[in-house]
Formats: structure tokens, C-alpha cells, sequence
């Protein structure tokens, strides 16, 4: 199966949006995010990746559709000891087990050479599971740490996992 990815540009800005309220739909049941009065999620700041060229998001395809986003940052938007994070990945549920997302994923490490960061709701055990077998399958030596954040608009405090790996800096 060739899964490709397409760098989402301002004209995909409904789609992409639409795709996302999916995702935050998705993730409420983790982070207790609630709708909007209009029956949406708040996609805080997300038009962003469509405007800063540090941010990087892409669509990931099937067979000539659109089937989820891969959304990545570079400085100024990563903390000081990375090049790069995966900041958000998802796929339509149809999509989901059948190793697409990881198809998308090697694409991502293949045109961002560097040391990344990877983060999961702790409590979101698809996507910790997600991750932890791609290390594995791929022989990615990781560290990992386990901290707590507050989501903005989201009431108490979430625990996040955190992978970080790849070459060390060199500046």
C-alpha cells in the first residue's frame, strides 16, 4: 500500500479545519475537551500551520484520498534540545490499524533529519501503543519522560509522554 503525503496548503485551510474538529472529537475522550456552543471543537491557533513556515503539515493519502494530517514543527516552535516534533498525527478511524499511519510517518523522518520529540496524552494508549511499536519495529533508541501540562481551555492538568530521539545537534 503507497501511502504519500502532501505538504496542505491555504486553499485546503476547510478541509484541514474539518479534518482537525475529527481529531479533537477523537482526542476529547482524553484531554475532556467539550464542544463549542456551534456543536465544534475550538481549533485554537491550528490555522497557524497553513501561515509559519516553521510549521509543517501535511495531508496523508490512500488511494487518492484524503484520510488524515501529519502535522510537524521546527524552531521557534520546538523546545531547545530538538530540531523537530510531531506535533499532531491522525487518521480516520477506517484508516487505523493497518500500518498507513506509520507508512506516513517514515515519509515525515525521511525529509526531517534531526533530533525529534514526539508526545501522547498519557492516557491515550492507541497512540502510546502507536508509538512505542514504531520505535520498536523501526530500532529507534528513545528516551522517554512523563510530565504534566495544562491544556488551554481544558479544565486540570494531563499527564504527557514524551519520546525524545534522533542525532544529537551539532550547532
Amino acid at each position: 500500500m503507497n501511502v504519500p503525503i502532501t505538504r496542505i496548503d491555504k486553499s485546503q485551510k476547510e478541509l484541514f479545519l474539518n479534518l482537525y474538529n475529527l481529531y479533537l472529537y477523537d482526542l476529547s475522550e482524553f484531554s475532556g475537551e467539550d464542544l463549542l456552543k456551534e456543536g465544534k471543537f475550538d481549533p485554537t491557533n491550528t490555522y497557524l500551520y497553513l501561515e509559519r513556515a516553521e510549521l509543517h503539515p501535511f495531508f496523508i493519502l490512500f488511494e487518492g484520498k484524503v484520510i488524515g494530517f501529519v502535522l510537524v514543527c521546527s524552531p521557534p516552535y520546538v523546545d531547545d534540545d530538538v530540531d523537530f516534533t510531531v506535533q499532531e498525527l491522525f487518521l480516520v478511524k477506517k484508516y487505523r490499524g493497518q500500518g498507513l499511519a506509520a507508512q506516513a510517518v517514515d515519509l515525515v523522518f525521511a525529509q526531517f533529519q534531526g533530533r525529534f520529540k514526539v508526545e501522547q496524552l498519557a492516557n491515550n494508549q492507541s497512540a502510546v501503543s502507536f508509538w512505542r511499536k514504531y520505535y520498536e519495529q523501526h530500532h529507534i533508541e528513545y528516551v522517554e519522560s512523563e510530565y504534566s501540562i495544562e491544556i488551554e481551555n481544558i479544565a486540570g492538568s494531563h499527564r504527557i509522554l514524551s519520546q525524545t530521539f534522533g542525532r544529537a545537534r551539532t550547532n
